[in-house]
């Protein structure tokens, strides 16, 4: 029998035939235990406090994990190419999870205890780990979750005070957090070191996420129109978007990780928290619990010796960290003057640059080569764009030259005397010439010296996606190279003198998400040109010979720019609304000129190959370089250009 049972006899007199009977009655199980005036005190302590937390943590979370949700539903599946996201349906589905738990746990808040009323209010203890140890280990699996993300954050995030700042955090939650174990009241480990890890936990899984990505995504969507051009905001938004969305199977469970134990330490904690009910405490009670409150916050180091030498090593994991970020974010070697962006990467002392822009007439470099700009070892080898402007490269650049660089996701060449562009020969007969990193996405040859398609697009890597050729005389693109780009999304042929639409690009099983021909001489548009289309945003044959425009083409979803051409009227098929609200756009045409159109149908063009939106979108736009438009906004200002009227 154990100590916790108990014997009774109980004597009835005697009835019938029966003397005395005797009946026993064994109890199991510890006795009933009330909580301590201590321990009651403590609860009130924590209940204000994890109620307000929790409210909080799980609204702003469940809105931000939503929001995760909606970028992975509407991203087009070329933009989850370039942005290299992993499993994007998986990780998806977890972000959709994630948001329902955070709403779950706010309505257990919410409703107090309703959530919890089914449940035990204690628990029987681990028979192989004790509540301490067990809190050890999740801090332990938590910190180095929190530390690879440090690290991983490293390679993406520019600003050093953002990269600085995610590694501080880290560090308090080692420096800090285990300290509480060493408490002399139990409830203060188990209430106040699930407190601190929600906290730091919330702050580095979804407040730092929404700061550093959800407003910049958020600023591009609304500025659409001209920070798609920008370069330096583009870069920055890609190696951000890179850190933050899901890249790896590792990745994708440190972050699960990081989310869930924070969720399940905030959970027991409102559990325990509601399971108990806070009754009132007499004045005198309250105020000899409150005068021995501090106590239970005190440290005992005598009978802790393993969570002592845990928190002494957590501490110095904590310095290691912050030497290590401080190293590398102020004590690294300088990049040159032709980086724009650049990344402070934990253990790399050398310079990482991830924007070049060369200006060959404004730093004087002379000849048809920009080999010794692109230095790998004064650059580092995470260039994700370069920009390349007014410099000769009458052949391009070779491709031996781009090789070193792994992660070049964008590749622009402004004003060249490009006359031709072929991949490298191959270094042995059986091999294939060399062409494009395979991490290139984004290529645009603008103002250029080219009469044919450059041979290096005949093949291209299985990631590209947007190809822009602008201002040069290339009469037609030939069948061949556009079955080459098979699985490219989105086109500018800017001024190129051509005369018709490529006819293979209707016959693409890939969607079309954006067609641009503004400038050419294309005269019609047959009624059998019809390519996909049902993710096109915007059909441009502004600036054409176009007499009658491809109604048949028209939706309510894209934009179909017109402008610019000799149109002098429209079917009365076409829906009227469609040119009040913009998606067919008539702007400097006769129609516009000779005829009553609706109010708002029209508005005026500073040049034929200007549009409105065109100034100001931080590209250089050389027929917008006039006072009449306003000199492109101040676009074209960097490039160094004189204006000289004609």
């Amino acid at each position: 029998m154990s100590k916790y049972s108990s014997v009774m006899k109980l004597s009835f007199p005697a009835q019938s035939s029966m003397a005395l009977q005797t009946r026993v009655v064994q109890l199991s199980g510890p006795p009933a235990r009330r909580p301590s005036l201590a321990t009651l005190e403590l609860q009130r302590l924590f209940h204000r406090p994890v109620r307000v937390l929790a409210t909080f943590k799980h609204l702003i979370s469940s809105i931000y994990f939503a929001s995760m949700l909606y970028v992975y539903l509407i991203t087009s599946p070329s933009d989850i190419r370039t942005v290299q996201v992993f499993a994007p349906i998986t990780v998806g589905a977890v972000m959709g999870f994630l948001s329902l738990l955070h709403l779950y746990g706010l309505a257990c808040v919410c409703l107090d205890r309703r959530c919890t009323r089914h449940r035990p209010t204690t628990k029987r203890p681990s028979v192989l780990v004790n509540t301490t140890t067990q809190l050890m280990l999740f801090h332990l699996l938590d910190v180095f979750c929190q530390s690879y993300q440090a690290y991983h954050n490293s390679h993406y995030l520019l600003d050093r005070g953002s990269a600085f700042g995610f590694v501080v955090v880290v560090a308090l939650n080692c420096l800090a957090t285990p300290w509480f174990l060493l408490s002399k009241h139990k409830l203060v480990q188990q209430s106040a070191v699930p407190f601190v890890e929600s906290v730091f936990g919330f702050f580095l899984s979804t407040l730092f996420q929404c700061y550093v990505f959800l407003y910049p995504a958020l600023l591009y969507t609304l500025r659409y129109q001209t920070l798609r051009y920008d370069n330096t905001f583009t870069t920055r938004l890609l190696l951000i978007t890179r850190g933050v969305i899901v890249s790896s199977p590792l990745d994708l469970v440190t972050k699960i990780v990081i989310q869930v134990s924070s969720y399940v330490a905030l959970r027991r904690l409102v559990t325990s928290v509601q399971g108990q009910t806070i009754q009132p405490i007499s004045r005198s009670s309250a105020l000899l619990s409150t005068s021995r409150l501090s106590q239970h916050f005190q440290l005992q180091f005598d009978q802790s010796r393993v969570r002592v030498a845990y928190a002494l090593g957590s501490g110095l994991w904590a310095i290691v960290m912050l030497t290590t970020s401080i190293a590398a974010n102020w004590f690294r070697h300088p990049c040159p003057d032709t980086c724009v962006l650049q990344v402070s990467p934990w253990w790399s002392p050398a310079c990482q640059c991830n924007f070049v822009q060369i200006n060959c007439a404004l730093k004087r470099v002379l000849g048809d080569s920009i080999d010794d700009q692109l230095d790998p070892a004064v650059l580092g080898n995470t260039i994700y764009c370069l920009h390349v402007r007014r410099c000769a490269l009458p052949h391009g650049i070779p491709m031996a030259t781009l090789a070193p660089f792994p992660h070049l996701f964008s590749l622009h060449i402004s004003f060249s005397n490009m006359t031709s562009w072929a991949p490298d020969p191959p270094p042995s007969p059986s091999a294939d010439p060399v062409g494009f990193p395979p991490s290139l996405t984004t290529l645009s040859i603008r103002f250029s010296q080219l009469k044919t398609i450059p041979l290096i697009l005949a093949s291209v890597p299985a990631n590209f996606a947007y190809l822009a050729l602008e201002d040069a005389d290339i009469r037609t693109i030939p069948d061949s190279f556009v079955h080459a780009w098979a699985n490219v999304t989105s086109f500018w042929f800017v001024s190129l003198n051509l005369t018709e639409v490529p006819i293979a690009l209707a016959t693409r099983s890939t969607p079309l998400e954006l067609l641009v021909f503004t400038g050419n001489h294309i005269r019609d548009v047959p009624m059998t040109w019809q390519p996909q289309m049902t993710r096109l945003r915007i059909l441009d044959l502004s600036a054409n010979a176009l007499t009658n425009g491809p109604w048949h083409l028209a939706q309510s979803i894209m934009v179909l720019e017109l402008s610019s051409n000799p149109i002098a009227s429209i079917p009365t098929t076409v829906d009227s609304t469609w040119l009040t609200k913009r998606k067919i756009v008539l702007d400097d045409t006769p129609y516009c000129a000779t005829t009553a159109p609706p109010s708002g149908a029209c508005n005026p063009k500073c040049a034929p190959l200007c549009e409105t939106t065109m100034i100001g979108n931080n590209r250089c736009d050389w027929p917008c370089y006039s006072p009449s438009c306003q000199m492109d906004g101040g676009d074209c200002d960097a490039f160094g250009f004189t204006y000289q009227p004609s």
